[in-house]
């Protein structure tokens, strides 16, 4: 008996003893997975990416895609970066508010970094490496960078499709200065000096949530595409609205965060399937009605402009996926 119990007591003792070293193998895991989420910010899961998109050349379609790599500078598919590309017009930048129609061009990725233009009516242009020789300043919003030329058959192509001369499409190529969002007055005292993007809006990244675009389409008579706020990231899984909270999302081992509520123009009222507007203004009317911010620091940064989606900077580049698991820190 007493060998007996010599026996279940050391049994009870390898027991406890692998417990407790499941237990701190637990613990050291988590404190290793909080170092990683810098500061000790705590994370929680709140759904799943269920959209990605790149856009080749700003104001033009996005490209809807399974995967995409998180840079500082925004997403990077197939080694084309997200807005690096953008048309100008007798030397100024063109977007949708002063033509419509460029929502019709499609451009495609077709590997080893380069892009192909398609647009209804016209022959694929599969685009010629830039002139680096050829350097363009490039000012909007107040902040400056550089690009250069792609060249005159895209001139040319560009040309045929608006029906009229005198365009040109540029490039900020890795070697361009970047944009620094810390010279917009908006961001100037929230952005990090490392913060830099090539035509986006001022941050490497946008993101919205199906939820919201649900809450606002219940509330429209005819409901819009997400491709009218042009993100680069949805989220499905969580509630209308609840991105407004969020200061941190992590992906897989991409942190991203958050700078200011993304405020909305005449862009969102261009139909991205026809390159029509919208006569009654919407959906900016409807998001008027319960969109405006009611923080009155923000009141005179945003004016009478209606929020939707997150203007989002980097912390940490990585892979994203449709799928992935989206976690936040509030």
């Amino acid at each position: 008996m007493d060998g007996l119990k010599v026996a279940l007591e050391s049994r009870q003792k390898v027991v406890l003893t692998l417990s407790t070293a499941a237990v701190i193998a637990a613990g050291i895991a988590y404190l290793k997975w909080q170092r990683r989420c810098k500061g000790n910010r705590q994370y929680v899961p709140v759904g799943h990416i269920s959209k990605i998109y790149v856009h080749p050349v700003k104001s033009c379609r996005g490209l809807e895609v399974g995967e995409a790599e998180v840079t500082k500078q925004g997403l990077r598919q197939e080694g084309v970066m997200d807005r690096h590309l953008l048309i100008l017009y007798k030397d100024h930048f063109l977007d949708t508010r002063t033509e419509p129609r460029v929502v019709l061009i499609s451009p495609q990725c077709v590997g080893d970094g380069q892009v192909r233009l398609e647009a209804p009516g016209m022959d694929p242009l599969t685009l010629p490496k830039p002139n680096r020789q050829k350097v363009y300043s490039i000012s909007m919003w107040e902040v400056d960078g550089d690009a250069v030329d792609c060249g005159p058959e895209a001139a040319a192509w560009l040309d045929k499709f608006f029906g009229k001369p005198g365009y040109k499409l540029v490039m900020s190529t890795p070697g361009s200065k970047k944009r620094p969002t810390n010279q917009h007055p908006k961001y100037k005292d929230i952005a990090k000096p490392d913060d830099k993007v090539g035509f986006q809006h001022e941050t490497a990244l946008l993101l919205t949530s199906e939820a919201s675009l649900d809450d606002l389409n219940n509330k429209l008579t005819t409901p819009v595409a997400m491709r009218n706020f042009r993100p680069n990231i949805v989220v499905a899984g969580c509630g209308p609205f609840q991105e407004d909270d969020w200061q941190y999302v992590r992906i897989g081992q991409a942190e991203i965060r958050r700078m200011l509520p993304c405020d909305r123009c005449l862009m969102t009222t261009v139909d991205p399937e026809t390159g029509m507007k919208n006569g009654t203004q919407e959906p900016l009317k409807t998001l008027r009605s319960y969109r405006m911010t009611k923080d009155e620091k923000y009141k005179s940064v945003f004016g009478h402009s209606p929020l939707f989606g997150l203007t989002c900077g980097v912390e940490q580049e990585g892979a994203i996926h449709i799928g992935d698991t989206v976690y936040v820190c509030t």
